[in-house]
């Protein structure tokens, strides 16, 4: 069936990662909406427990100590998946046995993010050692297309049983999804050749890379991204839901529409990073995702479901684009001594990361409800957050700014030529 164990290994990598980002969409977006309002949490506990897979991410300063416990790095990588997995397929028992206090969301997301922490940072160092360079803009382009796919069927089923069926019925659904997500994603795992890490990789220090101006520059940019991405990302769909009265079928619907225009996307620029460089193409993404925030503010009950529908076209647009930058600018940015670079890559981010959410956890927490009065217009309070987010968001374009990277000046020289440029052979 393939060629060689680099064949396998890529194949792997891409279902692999179909799996588990059906596993983190069962709690993100509207479906994090739905189990949160079942296990009756409140805006600080929805922001806490979305962060929690990110911020935790800064345990993996550890990973060098973490790593003495095991002998290969692949007993390392299983002995994390399996326990970030997992008790993720408990959600769907105590579902099943009435239990909705939020302390059980809480608690279990929490153990899937804290062994994830290590599992991400295993898995990164180890793709970036199995991923040729040169083929790194295709591959990824390829499989974050099959990765799109997958959150269609994820949405429209979800989606279809939250709205015809809600309650413990449609969250069941959820959770059992999200079990046989989890499992998947183990089985995959075992299968994969991952090269042993060295002696070096069980000393790394993350020293050596804040001293690298540039990467700490890159380190600047990506952590206050991340407090900006933090500070309201769980709540565009909670405003949605909880003030708007938007149904889960249209929410599922944007979603599926944003996976869907992502396919194509994902295509484009695949091409089209290879030449302009994933420094101008992440620039171009932070400037879409940034514009779409205005959606939310201007949103009202009379047009929540056109501009929802709008956001998702620009969120394809935007979100691919950063998707597809930021891990290949972050390799591409890298020393051979990737342990340590992600490391304190992923310090940044867990860091401003939780800080963000708390921040925003606390701050939805009073803005919930109330009414904010500008020039004789009312305001929901939550879009307060909204306008905050908009000009942070901004701001680390600038920050971006500062980051020397490979990047070529993009340019429209028509639709024709547009389309011969992308699809042509590099010379």
């Amino acid at each position: 069936m393939f060629r060689d164990s680099y064949s396998k290994n890529k194949f792997l990598i891409t279902i692999e990662g179909m799996s588990a980002n059906t596993l983190s969409l069962g709690i993100q977006g509207f479906a994090l909406t739905a189990l949160a309002l079942y296990f009756q949490c409140k805006p600080f506990w929805i922001s806490l427990i979305t962060t929690l897979p990110l911020g935790l991410q800064l345990l993996q300063i550890f990973l060098g100590t973490y790593y003495k416990f095991f002998k290969t790095k692949k007993q390392a990588l299983l002995f994390s998946a399996a326990a970030a997995r997992i008790p993720m397929c408990f959600l769907f028992f105590i579902v099943l046995f009435n239990k909705t206090d939020y302390r059980y969301l809480v608690g279990i997301v929490f153990i899937y993010s804290f062994f994830s922490a290590f599992l991400s940072g295993i898995w990164t160092s180890s793709v970036g050692d199995i991923i040729k360079k040169e083929e790194r803009g295709l591959f990824f382009s390829k499989r974050f297309t099959l990765i799109s796919i997958s959150t269609v069927f994820f949405s429209y089923t979800v989606s279809k049983a939250l709205n015809y069926s809600p309650g413990k019925n449609s969250i069941l659904v959820l959770t059992f999804i999200i079990a046989v997500a989890a499992i998947t994603t183990l089985v995959l795992l075992y299968f994969h050749d991952i090269p042993d890490f060295s002696e070096k990789q069980r000393e790394f220090s993350i020293k050596k890379p804040l001293k690298d101006s540039n990467f700490l520059n890159f380190l600047s940019f990506i952590a206050m991204w991340n407090f900006s991405i933090e500070f309201t990302k769980p709540y565009f769909y909670y405003f949605a839901v909880v003030d708007l009265n938007a149904s889960y079928n249209i929410l599922g619907l944007s979603t599926s529409l944003t996976a869907i225009l992502s396919i194509f996307t994902f295509f484009i620029y695949g091409k089209l990073v290879e030449r302009i460089g994933y420094k101008k193409l992440l620039s171009f993404g932070i400037g879409v995702s940034s514009y779409v925030v205005i959606f939310y503010f201007l949103m009202t009950k009379e047009t929540v479901n056109s501009l929802i529908m709008l956001d998702a076209i620009g969120t394809a647009i935007g979100w691919s684009a950063i998707n597809l930058s930021v891990f290949s600018l972050l390799l591409e940015l890298s020393s051979p001594d990737r342990d340590s670079y992600t490391a304190a890559y992923s310090l940044s981010v867990g860091v401003l990361g939780l800080s963000g959410a708390f921040l925003g956890g606390y701050l939805a927490n009073f803005l919930q409800g109330k009414t904010i009065m500008i020039f004789g217009d009312s305001y929901a309070g939550l879009k307060l957050m909204f306008f905050i987010s908009l000009f942070l968001r901004f701001y680390c374009m600038l920050l971006l700014t500062k980051v020397r990277a490979y990047q070529k000046n993009l340019y429209y020289p028509g639709i024709y030529p547009s389309i011969v440029y992308l699809l042509r052979s590099r010379r």
